[in-house]
């Protein structure tokens, strides 16, 4: 991994506003969300003013050369040199690219236990509290966002706009998923129709839920997922917008440090806890020759199904989504079963499912699918959900059947015992 290395020379005596200037800047690198500092106290040496400093005997007071090291990222090693500079009234700052042949911070459970600004996105897009919904709407579906935060004029985080309020307030009739597939022109007709009806982000906006740049992500993960979020909105000291920590995020931390959990691997549950133990066991299922209508009746409850085989071994030999379902069925048959998902029945949505009599599951499902055996290790399935993007992993037994399904909030749950 490429990343920079800044080196900062200045000595023990130098101060800022009364204090050692190299504490300070230890703790702005921190605030910062940088990955480690170390601050280096030099036996002897000499600066811009050639004046030899030596920690003799004879000179126990001298001011003493400091050397402080930062290596990260070089957008993080950018941003905080940029912050750094105007505080040294001398001294000197390098800056040269280096390689990172390996890190890992110490574990908190199994999660790093590295600053949330370490983790997070930084400078996330937000819109402002009078954006007309249609609009975000649109932006969301352009963006694959499934959620924009709302601010006020100074950047102050007020609330979050997310889809799933968007649906369950009846102000938007597509999700981000299915917006991807169902087609430019009904795209259009469900934005037009939002836009009709005028609503404002803030009449939909809900509180977002917050955590500090300076926390700790095993704290903020088991917050997420004592709340069941998917997200927290990160804000500084003044409440203004500065990241945004998602459950993928969290994840993607710990599948990245897995040569350090196989070396702690006594100490970490996701090596020695099993999928089969966090696993959910009612699993909606259908064969391949289960008709459309009625793989569209267990999607409206599930919103996923795994497709067996018809024989008794019970093999997934795929998997149907509510996208799945709009991308593969014909374009003029979209509006209807999208309204079915939505569990609005009417006689139009009734006339276009009569069309797709006689169509399968096995046409429709993605296949083949992305398994884990029950005997895996959490840590192999938090590595393979990340890796592959999938959210849900189909479990199965020694002998290929189904046993279970394994999600992300699972992952995290077993993660943060």
């Amino acid at each position: 991994m490429r990343g920079k290395r800044m080196t900062i020379f200045l000595g023990d005596a130098d101060l800022w506003r009364g204090r050692p200037l190299y504490l300070v800047l230890l703790e702005r690198l921190r605030a910062a969300g940088c990955a480690g500092a170390t601050v280096t106290r030099g036996i002897a040496g000499f600066g811009a003013h050639s004046h030899v400093k030596t920690a003799t005997l004879e000179a126990l007071s001298a001011d003493l050369p400091v050397v402080l090291t930062v290596i990260d990222t070089a957008e993080r090693v950018d941003r905080a040199l940029a912050e750094i500079t105007p505080m040294l009234a001398g001294g000197l700052v390098a800056v040269d690219d280096t390689e990172i042949a390996f890190y890992s911070a110490a574990f908190r459970g199994g999660v790093p236990d590295v600053p949330v600004a370490s983790v997070m996105t930084p400078s996330p897009e937000a819109i402002a509290p009078d954006t007309p919904i249609a609009d975000a709407l649109e932006r969301m579906l352009r963006r694959e966002y499934t959620a924009l935060p709302v601010v006020d004029a100074g950047g102050r985080l007020i609330g979050v706009l997310d889809e799933s309020t968007l649906l369950d307030k009846g102000l938007a009739d597509i999700s981000l998923s299915q917006g991807k597939v169902v087609g430019a022109e009904l795209v259009r007709e469900v934005l037009d129709r939002v836009r009709g009806g005028g609503a404002r982000a803030a009449d939909a906006m809900t509180p977002a839920a917050t955590t500090a740049p300076t926390a700790r992500l095993g704290d903020a993960a088991h917050r997420m997922h004592a709340e069941a979020g998917k997200r927290l909105f990160v804000v500084d000291p003044d409440g203004r917008l500065v990241g945004v920590l998602s459950r993928l995020d969290v994840l993607a931390s710990v599948a990245a440090a897995k040569p350090r959990a196989a070396a702690a691997a006594r100490e970490l549950p996701q090596e020695h806890t099993r999928v089969a133990e966090i696993m959910d066991r009612n699993v909606p299922t259908v064969t391949g020759e289960t008709p459309l209508p009625d793989v569209l009746e267990r999607l409206v409850a599930a919103r996923r199904v795994v497709v067996i085989d018809g024989d008794a071994p019970r093999r997934p030999v795929g998997i149907i989504t509510d996208t799945d379902l709009l991308a593969r069925v014909d374009p003029e048959e979209r509006p209807g079963f999208l309204t079915v998902l939505r569990s609005r029945w009417n006689e139009d949505a009734r006339r276009r499912l009569q069309r797709a009599r006689g169509r399968r599951a096995a046409d429709i499902m993605t296949a083949p699918v992305v398994t884990i055996a029950d005997t895996a290790t959490v840590m192999d399935a938090l590595v393979l959900t990340v890796t592959r993007h999938v959210k849900r992993l189909p479990v199965v037994d020694a002998g290929g059947r189904l046993v279970g399904l394994v999600a992300r909030p699972a992952l995290l749950r077993a993660s943060l015992a």
